[in-house]
């Protein structure tokens, strides 16, 4: 997995990660929210996947 894009986005990141599929058959985008807790806490996380 690769970290591709990384942004501040509402006081926490939005990172974008690049992986390898074997399902599909191609490379595949996932996105994770942390909100700014997360930095000092552990906390539930969003994913999203596209």
């Amino acid at each position: 997995m690769e970290l591709i894009e990384k942004h501040a986005s509402f006081g926490g990141w939005q990172n974008v990660y690049r992986h390898y599929s074997q399902s599909l058959k191609c490379e595949m985008n996932v996105g994770v929210y942390l909100p700014p807790k997360a930095a000092n806490e552990k906390l539930p996380v969003l994913y999203w996947l596209s």
